[in-house]
């Protein structure tokens, strides 16, 4: 079974959750309004602004509160120690370039999916979600790619932890159906999404081998339907995407 967050610390979980509020929130905000949203005192908001403050994390103007920079600094340290990002970030690029659509390179981080590289072209869909979010695996292409080359017991552990959205009406969420789907897209090494995720969106991917079997990666093309569908979408750029991601695995292995 995987692993279950079993014990939490509650001042930990509300410096998060201000810190979250505050990044979600389009302008500064002020103790009061931090304290009614999260149903606690102004004294304990205030407390755990100053920690966050006093450590870099959050910005004080006017008497409101803001997210400093200090979290993109970790993030791009931590991304940068990566190999399979340090090794695809100038192929998805190309292939933006190539292709015209966004590139998207995702790795696996417990039972999502996240976006470590976004590649956008000139006239390419900008997607609705960051660098960095965690997504479910099985609303997308890259996600259902990285889940189909795992071993059946951790796909049953990842599908078991799993919250099994349905952001369209096209998003399978039955496990046996999903389970049916990975096999296909293991047999054929590409994963197609179909408006599973946004309606009008569709996109292809593929697994990338890496050596650390807790970082599983997939890079894949995305945008609307009008532009990628029938031929082009499932042979012309589903063929860009295998051949980038066989260009990024000998760079890997020549490391």
């Amino acid at each position: 079974m995987a692993d279950t967050h079993d014990y939490t610390i509650d001042a930990t979980e509300t410096s998060l959750d201000l810190l979250e509020m505050l990044a979600d929130a389009p302008d500064p905000m002020g103790v009061t309004t931090l304290a009614d949203r999260l149903g606690v005192s102004k004294s304990v908001v205030h407390n755990h602004l100053s920690t966050l403050r006093s450590r870099g994390y959050v910005l004080k103007r006017g008497g409101r509160y803001e997210p400093s920079l200090r979290s993109l600094s970790i993030g791009s340290q931590t991304r940068a120690k990566i190999p399979v990002y340090r090794s695809a970030r100038q192929q998805l690029d190309n292939l933006a370039a190539a292709s015209g659509e966004t590139s998207v390179l995702f790795v696996l981080e417990e039972t999502e999916g996240v976006p470590i590289y976004i590649a956008e072209a000139t006239e390419g869909w900008s997607p609705r979600y960051r660098e960095g979010e965690r997504l479910p695996l099985h609303v997308n292409a890259p996600g259902k790619a990285i889940l189909s080359s795992l071993p059946q017991d951790r796909i049953d552990d990842v599908l078991d932890a799993a919250d099994l959205v349905a952001p369209t009406s096209a998003t399978i969420t039955e496990p046996a159906e999903l389970k049916a789907a990975l096999r296909s897209v293991r047999d054929d090494t590409v994963a197609f999404c179909r408006g599973e995720q946004y309606e009008g969106i569709v996109g292809v991917a593929t697994a990338v081998s890496t050596s650390d079997t807790d970082r599983v990666a997939a890079i894949g093309v995305c945008g609307p339907v009008e532009r990628l569908n029938g031929r082009y979408l499932e042979e012309d750029i589903a063929g860009q995407v295998l051949s980038t991601a066989k260009s990024i695995q000998v760079a890997l292995t020549s490391r």
